[in-house]
This record gives structure tokens, C-alpha cells and sequence, in this order.
């Protein structure tokens, strides 16, 4: 069991909080303070090289071995969310694991051998409940490449996470997520292949109104490009009252439901105040 495992395996989460840690792109890990641990839009392996041509450019943090975990969520069926590669291993070591998504990742499921008793299909717009967390959804908006893409807003025992999912800015579809007052938001900020820049993401960020900002889907492949930099000082300027932080992959953050929150985790497991180390 490596380093990032081992650290969900053993954190204790204080009530009305939740960790989370960044994988790479798009993926994070989860622990609510009941212990349930969820994986989204896990990306663990090289398959879009073999699939695709675009090299991975840095290491998983979490190998797809290693992973003990409840549910595994996808936004979508591309195949740096809904990873080949990954699933099957996790489903293989994690007889109880569930596995949700919308219509198109229920059939990815299916291809990749999950069984049906172990698939949660989502809603395009709604609610479902994945293994004790409320999952509220919007569409996203992915391009006819992936119409069923889904931007979405995790209820962890009230602590909420705003997954945005890859997307344009769409601020009417995701108005009901906002509405929900999230106290964290995850956006992706590539700007490549339809999805939000950092501009865009700091935009989201003033309408969402978050206490804290961790973007994603930057620099796993040189294609996706984006700009975290960029991302830090937009918020700067758009919403300054959010805290926008980044996380380096395997990087833990905890995030309580109410007021922001300094407490980065790194990987050796230390808690350090005031920004990342």
C-alpha cells in the first residue's frame, strides 16, 4: 500500500469536515467523517497513451492496485475520467465498491465487467445517493463528444464539493448547484478540448461563491495545457474573497463546512498553515 493510501486508510475526519486528495487531472479521493471513502474521475494509469498518443507527464500518485475505497464516481466516458485501466483493478480488489455515473459511463461499466448490481446510474439533472454521499447533478456542457457529461455537487454530511466536471462556463445549468452553497469548488482549467481556461474558472468561483478553490485537469498531458498561475490571480482579481489553492498530485486538503480552512496535507502525512509547502 503506498504513501496516499495508506494516509486515507489511517485519517480520521473530523465531523463536519471531509479530505480530499488530488490524483492528477481531473481525479480526487475523498473521506467523509463516517469513513466513506470515494473516488472521482480516477485516472491511475497510462491507457490514453495506448489509446490515444498522449503521454502521461506525471506519475499517478495512487496505483490502481492500491485503492481501498467505497464508490467510484465518473463525470463522463473519456477515457482520462473513466480510465480502463483502473476500474476493473478497483473493482476486482473491492467486492463492495460502487460505481456511478451517467448513462454513457453505466455503459462503459458494463464493457469493462461491473456487474449491474454495482452501477448507480446519475441523473442529468437531480440527485442520488452513492454510498451515504448526496450527489446533486447538472449537464455539463463537454461538446458531442461526451452529451452526457455532468458537472456535480457532492453532499458529504454537509460539508459540499463542487466537481466542476470538464465544461464551458455554463453559469444557467449550474445555477441549482450554486444555490446549494458550496464551501469548496474543483474546476477544471485547461482551456483545451471545450473546457473552462483559468479565466473562466475564476468566474465560476465568483458565482459559486466557495470559501476555497482547487483547480484541476492541468498538465497530465502536454495537450491539455493550463495555467495555474493564471488561475490564482484571476481569483485575485474576481472573487478575492476565495481561497484558491494549489495542490500538488497526492496532495491532501481538508475542507470544513463552515469558514475557510489553511490545513494543506502533503504527502508524508504533515499539516502545514498558510498555504501550501
Amino acid at each position: 500500500m503506498n504513501a496516499v493510501q495508506m494516509q486515507i486508510e489511517t485519517a480520521v475526519i473530523p465531523t463536519g469536515s471531509v479530505q480530499l486528495w488530488w490524483l492528477g487531472g481531473a481525479g480526487f479521493a475523498f473521506k467523509t467523517a463516517t469513513g466513506t471513502r470515494l473516488l472521482l474521475d480516477p485516472y491511475l494509469s497510462d491507457s490514453v497513451e495506448r489509446l490515444h498518443g498522449f503521454k502521461r507527464m506525471n506519475a499517478s500518485p495512487l496505483r490502481p492496485e492500491d485503492v481501498r475505497c467505497d464508490a467510484v464516481i465518473c463525470t463522463h466516458d473519456h477515457t482520462d475520467h473513466l480510465d480502463p485501466d483502473t476500474v476493473p483493478v478497483i473493482a476486482g480488489n473491492n467486492p463492495g465498491c460502487v460505481f456511478a455515473g451517467p448513462a454513457s459511463c453505466m455503459a462503459g461499466f458494463r464493457a469493462l465487467g461491473i456487474a449491474p448490481e454495482r452501477l448507480v446510474e446519475l441523473p442529468r439533472r437531480g440527485t442520488a445517493t452513492v454510498s451515504e454521499i448526496t450527489v446533486h447533478t447538472a449537464p455539463s456542457d463537454h461538446g458531442d463528444g461526451s452529451a452526457d457529461a455532468l458537472t456535480m455537487l457532492l453532499d458529504c454530511g454537509g460539508v459540499r464539493v463542487l466537481h466542476s466536471g470538464d465544461t464551458s462556463l455554463c453559469p444557467v445549468r449550474f445555477r441549482p448547484l450554486y444555490d446549494l452553497q458550496p464551501d469548496l469548488l474543483l474546476p477544471c482549467i485547461n482551456g483545451n478540448f471545450g473546457n473552462m481556461n483559468a479565466i473562466d474558472a475564476a468566474q465560476m468561483a465568483q458565482q459559486a461563491k466557495p470559501h476555497t478553490a482547487i483547480p484541476h485537469h492541468f498538465w497530465l498531458f502536454v495537450e491539455h495545457g493550463g495555467d495555474p498561475a493564471a488561475f490564482l490571480h484571476a481569483c485575485r482579481y474576481y472573487c478575492p474573497d476565495v481561497k484558491a489553492l494549489i495542490l500538488r498530485p497526492g496532495e491532501g486538503f481538508l475542507c470544513r463546512g463552515r469558514g475557510p480552512t489553511d490545513d494543506v496535507l502533503g504527502r508524508d502525512g504533515a499539516v502545514g498553515v498558510g498555504g501550501i509547502r
